[in-house]
């Protein structure tokens, strides 16, 4: 088994040959979802606990859920992210949303977007927020810290932009482009507009 070891700061493989039966929990997004089967069937087991009232007895009396007001990242078959490049919270709206919304994505954020400029926790990427495997996966100004990879590495295609060439999240990307996102991004936003505006013509 793999897994987050020392607080996050390294991947460690866990094994375990001597002891039977193993449990290991699985996070949302790690793994892919098979094709739905209408045609599978289970085999349900009748079983009375014999469970009685007594002081320890906990009763549901009401469940109050959250409705967010973000769209689930990890169903994002497209994410723009930004990280601790971006600078401030406005630059999300100002140069990643735009192109989200060319790409039919969603924004969303490593984990010092969310401390440093208050990014929503629903839109955090990486070991302490959501593990995504999106089709297409740009990251803006995300050195790539071993946290955020586990995030984020089993997407399709990932393209990095930052302006650090030895950042560790070029370790993992597709393609990446090494430079100034505050400059990349508007090209990169103004070249999407124009394919989709040739297609809209054709």
């Amino acid at each position: 088994m793999t897994r987050p070891a020392f607080g996050g700061n390294t991947i460690a493989t866990i094994a375990i040959p001597d002891f039977r039966p193993q449990m290991a929990t699985v996070r949302p997004g790690v793994m892919q979802k098979l094709p739905r089967n209408r045609e599978a069937k289970a085999e349900i087991i009748d079983f009375d606990a014999h469970l009685e009232k007594n002081n320890r007895y906990v009763e549901i009396l009401d469940v109050v859920k959250k409705v967010s007001d973000y769209v689930d990242i990890q169903d994002a078959k497209i994410l723009v992210s930004g990280g601790r490049g971006m600078q401030n919270k406005e630059n999300y709206e100002k140069y990643l949303r735009p192109l989200a919304n060319l790409l039919g994505g969603q924004v969303s954020s490593s984990r010092a977007g969310v401390d440093q400029f208050g990014i929503p926790k629903e839109l955090q990427v990486g070991q302490t927020g959501k593990t995504v495997r999106p089709k297409l996966y740009i990251a803006c100004g995300i050195s790539g810290a071993i946290q955020h990879l586990a995030g984020m590495e089993e997407s399709d295609l990932i393209i990095a932009i930052n302006k650090d060439e030895t950042a560790p999240i070029f370790d993992v990307a597709d393609y990446g482009i090494v430079g100034d996102l505050f400059q990349i991004i508007p090209i990169l936003t103004k070249m999407v507009e124009q394919e989709l505006a040739k297609k809209a013509e054709s």
